[in-house]
């Protein structure tokens, strides 16, 4: 689902997000799994995020800044499709 994270716009549904991937390469990854409410409002920065709730209480869930080469490459780093093996003679100085 895509979100506008720029600190006043309400998310229009309930959504469970573990990290947050920007078009620009990089995410913020939380360290346990939100819950966020319609209503409720997000904003990235540099110290991370922080969620502005419909009722207007403020919280910053705990989390780390990573990059990205393009939008779900964690996901597919996971299944095995774009790691990179160096074999005995590549990379590694051989001929």
């Amino acid at each position: 689902m895509r979100l506008t994270a720029d600190g006043t716009t309400p998310i229009s549904r309930s959504v469970l997000v573990n990290d947050f991937e920007t078009d620009d390469g990089y995410a913020f990854v939380l360290a346990s799994p939100l819950f966020l409410a319609a209503g409720d409002r997000v904003a990235l920065g540099r110290d991370g995020l922080v969620v502005t709730r419909a009722d207007g209480a403020r919280l910053a869930p705990a989390g780390a800044w990573s990059t990205r080469c393009r939008p779900g490459v964690r996901e597919d780093f996971e299944h095995g499709a774009g790691k990179q093996v160096w074999g005995a003679d590549e990379g590694a100085g051989g001929r």
